[in-house]
């Protein structure tokens, strides 16, 4: 399957157009090719406000070094088939369908590169080093560990949402191709889950912050309640009761037995129940769903069926049926 056919940005047959057009993505780099099939690139892309998708396919195989990356990003490579191998700094992993790798921004590299496809995310490196200090007191420099990604529920659903995004990005009518609401919204979780899945691969040597109060995790949980329709993560929570994420993150566990983004699905969820059950005429599942941030509906009607025993449609006919 081809993601983003409608963004594509480059395609060649040519190695040294190919290699100039990786210049843009690293500054210096040097290829090779290194099997006698024909060469072949095919790059698509579509770049919201802090992640760029990328789809590349690449039909040989190639020896590609390069040094540093132009700008000051992380970059994740989800393969969906075929596979790279990758020396980082002098450390070695490989990337395939059925891991993730993440690169940290200037890192030397070296690509063993086979026929592949893959969905790479280039992510604003800001966000994520601020998104680090504030879950870890002490944390090694990212050359000496990071690569492939632990798996963890956060790597599983970053990447179906990655699948998704891309998916919608590419269709006409999606709310999610132009920016808005449901953009930001969408942006924003996947922002959540990348950070949360690089932090699940830290080292264990890592300083982790400290637990806070109980009265200051119920003061996060009312202000959650306060902005449950608004495009907030758990940075903004965090930030508007003065405490480190890490710390939110691990005294939520403590206190509620779930973490925060946990907690706020499901006080979505409540309101979601509580907005079909007050419906009015012209309310849609639909549109109580991405007022509140859900826009895979399936995931939404699985995930409220789960909490009330019954599909989204059926509340709101079930109260609009009371109402008549």
């Amino acid at each position: 399957m081809e993601f983003l056919s409608r963004h594509r940005i480059f395609a060649s047959g040519d190695l040294d157009e190919g290699a100039s057009f990786a210049g843009q993505v690293w500054e210096r780099n040097r290829s090779v090719k290194t099997d006698k099939l024909r060469y072949g690139i095919r790059w698509n892309q579509q770049n919201l406000d802090n992640i760029g998708f990328s789809y590349i396919e690449h039909d040989c195989a190639v020896d590609l070094t390069a040094q540093g990356p132009l700008s000051d990003h992380f970059r994740i490579f989800i393969n969906t088939s075929g596979a790279i191998d990758h020396r980082v700094d002098g450390r070695e992993f490989q990337s395939h369908s059925g891991n993730t790798i993440a690169h940290s921004p200037g890192a030397d590299l070296h690509l063993d590169i086979r026929p592949f496809k893959l969905l790479l995310l280039t992510v604003d490196g800001a966000l994520i080093n601020n998104a680090m200090r504030e879950r870890f007191r002490k944390l090694p420099p990212y050359s000496n560990w990071l690569g492939v990604l632990h798996e963890s529920p956060s790597l599983q659903t970053m990447r179906s949402m990655t699948t998704w995004l891309a998916q919608e990005l590419d269709q006409p009518l999606s709310p999610i191709r132009t920016s808005g609401k449901p953009q930001l919204h969408a942006e924003r979780l996947l922002m959540s889950l990348i950070v949360e899945s690089i932090a699940a691969s830290a080292p264990v040597e890592a300083e982790r912050a400290l637990a806070v109060s109980h009265a200051q995790v119920r003061r996060a949980a009312e202000w959650i309640d306060a902005h449950l329709a608004e495009a907030v993560g758990i940075e903004e929570v965090a930030a508007a009761v003065g405490i480190g994420v890490r710390s939110l993150q691990m005294s939520f566990k403590r206190i509620f037995g779930c973490s925060p983004s946990e907690y706020m699905m499901a006080r979505r969820l409540d309101e979601a129940h509580q907005r079909l059950s007050n419906a009015t005429h012209g309310s849609t599942v639909t549109s109580v769903a991405t007022e509140l941030g859900f826009f895979e509906l399936g995931r939404f009607a699985t995930r409220y069926r789960q909490r009330f025993a019954e599909p989204p449609s059926a509340t709101l006919s079930k109260y609009r049926g009371e109402k008549s």
